[in-house]
Formats: structure tokens, sequence, C-alpha cells
């Protein structure tokens, strides 16, 4: 909406405070009434959406009655600052960046990426015989883990109709000895529509390959089994 304002000098206060009560209502009308606020959500494979907003049941290991053999913490996971917001942001084909008001984070970027990756981790060790307790912090309920997960995020981006790309530099501590495991996982996945739930959907697809990739390596930590936990 443009604006056109020519200076003048009013000869009252009667002819200034009206001016006022007109702007404001001039200006209440340039927002969208009627407008749909929509919440997002990371899928971490417990559903086929990607924008479910539901909180994921515990996951059930490949033997219920055994002992896991580790608690493992994801401890810390950092984004740019860029999508370290509520909306959700994506670029276009040149430097033009996009801030969706109306197409918002049901939780803050980095808690959804934690999130993803402690479910989706539990599982993948399961899979692999390695039974664990994975949880994601602030939520964290392992008082000493055996290993603990950092998440560094370098690029959260993505195009629609084009594609959401991921570049995470990763690290992996063994907490007996202070031993680190690091690695780097760049990934992309095509985003097949305009739609954000294809958007949304493209980065959760994208997250589970940097999983793979960490439970590649935590799978061949050697760990000894505790005997009660």
């Amino acid at each position: 909406m443009k604006r056109s304002l020519v200076a003048f000098r009013p000869s009252h206060p009667s002819v200034l405070a009206a001016l006022v009560i007109t702007l404001v209502v001039t200006g209440s009308g340039c927002s969208t009434p009627g407008a749909t606020e929509r919440f997002y959500a990371l899928s971490d494979g417990s559903s086929t959406s990607a924008t479910t907003g539901t909180t994921p049941s515990t996951v059930a290991t490949s033997n219920p009655g055994s002992v896991p053999f580790a608690g493992i913490v994801i401890s810390a996971v950092t984004v740019p600052e860029l999508v370290d917001r509520p909306q959700i942001v994506t670029r276009d084909n040149g430097n033009r960046v996009n801030v969706a008001e109306q197409q918002l984070w049901a939780e803050p970027v980095k808690n959804g990426i934690a999130r993803v990756l402690a479910v989706r981790l539990e599982k993948a060790l399961a899979a692999a015989g390695r039974p664990a307790r994975v949880a994601a912090y602030p939520q964290a309920s392992i008082a000493s883990p055996e290993l603990r997960i950092t998440i560094d995020v370098q690029r959260f981006d993505a195009v629609p109709g084009g594609d959401a790309v991921i570049d995470v530099l990763w690290s992996v501590r063994r907490t007996s000895d202070n031993s680190v495991s690091t690695g780097r996982t760049v990934a992309a996945r095509p985003v097949s529509t305009l739609a954000y739930d294809d958007v949304v959907r493209a980065w959760s697809q994208a997250l589970e390959v940097l999983n793979k990739d960490i439970a590649a390596v935590v799978a061949k930590i050697d760990l000894p089994a505790p005997a009660s936990r």
C-alpha cells in the first residue's frame, strides 16, 4: 500500500487530533482481514504427515525386554539466525528471502530438529541391534548419558518448487573419555509444489539423511552395556 505524505502545519490543535485519528483508521485498513495462520512441524517418521503437531509416542526397541545399551542426549542444536524465528523462511531462485507471516512453526526450528533426530536415531539404532534411549535438549531425561551429540546447522534453505537443502556439522562425544567423532551432512530433497506442506516435508526427508549418517557412526562406538537403567 503506497502512502503520499504532504507536509503542512496545522493551524489549530483540533486539526492535528483529527489528522492523527484519520491516519490510525486508514493504517488499520492495511491488515489482511480473515487471514488464517497455519502451523507446521517437522516429521519424525511417526506419521505420514510432515505437518502434524502431535507429540510423538515413545519409541519401542526391537527387543522390548532388553536394557538399552546406552543413554544418548542431543545436547545442542544451533541454526542460522535467519531461520531462527516463528515464521517459515524460504528463498526464491535469486537472493530474495521470503518470510511467511501466516505460515508458522509449531515449535522453534532447533527444537524441532532435535526432536526429529532423537526419535529417528532411537529407531535406527534399534533396527541395527543397538537399542538405546535417546533424548533431546531441553527435555533430556537422561542424567548421565554415554554419548552427547551436537548439531550445528549451517544451511536450512528451501525454494518452493525447487529443493530443500540442509548443511549440518555434527559431533558425537563419548563422555567416558571425551573422544569425539565428527561429520558433515549435506542433503537436498525436491519440493514438488509451491505448498508449504511440501516444503516442510522435503526438509523432514533431508533430516533423515542426517540421521542415517549419525546413526552409522553411533552404531560403531564401543560402549559397555549398563547393568541397569
